[in-house]
């Protein structure tokens, strides 16, 4: 299977973001299987992200293809109905601390916190998302590596 475009990926090299192997990205898509699995046994929804593919409530797991941490994850929690109305509230308003986009960020919070703990307990190296990358916050960020045994 290919997993980008070779197009695509002779684009990005040429302007200096070049993309993981096939190699490496197909591992990643593994271990977001193997992700999901464990998050679905956990009682939670979880899917793997698509491009192109609309965002689902529950886990969406995405994998990273580029850069030093190609063929780790982020997991985000996807909660719709919470992200429009606290986006409505604060377009509305114009006000960022609306109760609406406070409640959607703490729920995001609470269930990143969840998510390290559930996968922690299967044996993935779950981390905050803003320990690898400072602008994913509320994502967990599981490294390539599964130390499960």
């Amino acid at each position: 299977m290919t997993y980008i475009d070779p197009e695509i990926r002779a684009k990005a090299k040429a302007h200096g973001h070049p993309y993981a192997s096939e190699e490496i990205i197909a591992a990643g898509y593994d271990l977001a299987a193997q992700v999901c699995q464990e998050l679905q046994r956990a009682g939670l929804p979880a899917y793997i992200e698509r491009p192109g593919v609309a965002k689902q409530p529950g886990a969406g797991v995405e994998v990273d293809t580029q850069g030093e941490y190609a063929g780790g994850l982020y997991v985000r929690w996807n909660a719709p109905e919470l992200a429009e109305a606290g986006i409505q509230a604060v377009a509305e308003r114009q006000d960022r601390a609306a109760p609406e986009w406070n409640r959607y960020a703490e729920v995001v919070l609470l269930m990143q916190k969840a998510l390290i703990g559930i996968l922690r307990l299967a044996g993935f190296s779950a981390v905050r998302a803003e320990e690898v990358d400072d602008i994913a916050e509320g994502d967990v960020y599981v490294h390539g590596a599964d130390t499960r045994e």
